[in-house]
C-alpha cells in the first residue's frame, strides 16, 4: 500500500494541529487499518523520543488529522519497536511485520497501534506492552 500523503506532510500537519514549532522532533509510522474503513494512516509522535509532547493520527490518503492528543513530555509514547515485537513472538525470521490497528482488546485507539507478525507458522499480534495474541478479539462491551 502506497500512501498518497508524504510522511513529511503528515508530520507538518500534526505539528500544525498541536500548535508546535516546525523544529520540534517528530517521527511518523505508517499504520494499516484492519477495521471496515481500511486504508492507512500515519501515527506521528512529536517531541523527543524519550519525552513525547504529542501524538496524532494523520490519514495517509487525505492528510486529515483524525485524532490527536497532547502529552506531558515526561515519557516516550509506548510504541514497541519492530525488532522487539518480533522477539516477543519467538520467530527467528518472520515473513512480515506490519503496524496495524483495529478496535479490539489490544487497542481501542488508533493512537496505540500494534504489530501484526506473520511468523511463517501463524499470524500473531503484539501490543505496545509486548503481549502476544493469536486473534483480534473485539473489546468486551460493558453493561
Amino acid at each position: 500500500m502506497s500512501p498518497d500523503v508524504a510522511e513529511t506532510e503528515a508530520i507538518a500537519r500534526a505539528l500544525e494541529r498541536l500548535e508546535l514549532n516546525d523544529s520540534t522532533p517528530a517521527r511518523a509510522f505508517l499504520v494499516s487499518r484492519r477495521d471496515p474503513r481500511r486504508g492507512a494512516y500515519y501515527l506521528v509522535v512529536l517531541g523527543d523520543p524519550s519525552a513525547a509532547l504529542g501524538i496524532a493520527a494523520v490519514d495517509a490518503a487525505s492528510g486529515e488529522v483524525t485524532q490527536w492528543a497532547t502529552l506531558p513530555a515526561a515519557a516516550p509514547h509506548p510504541l514497541l519497536e519492530r525488532e522487539a515485537a518480533i522477539r516477543q513472538t519467538g520467530a527467528s525470521s518472520p515473513r512480515r511485520a506490519e503496524l496495524v490497528w483495529w478496535s479490539s482488546r489490544l487497542s481501542e485507539s488508533p493512537l496505540y497501534p500494534f504489530w501484526e507478525i506473520d511468523t511463517g507458522d501463524e499470524v500473531v499480534y503484539v501490543d505496545h506492552a509486548g503481549r502476544v495474541s493469536s486473534s483480534l478479539e473485539p473489546r468486551a462491551r460493558g453493561g
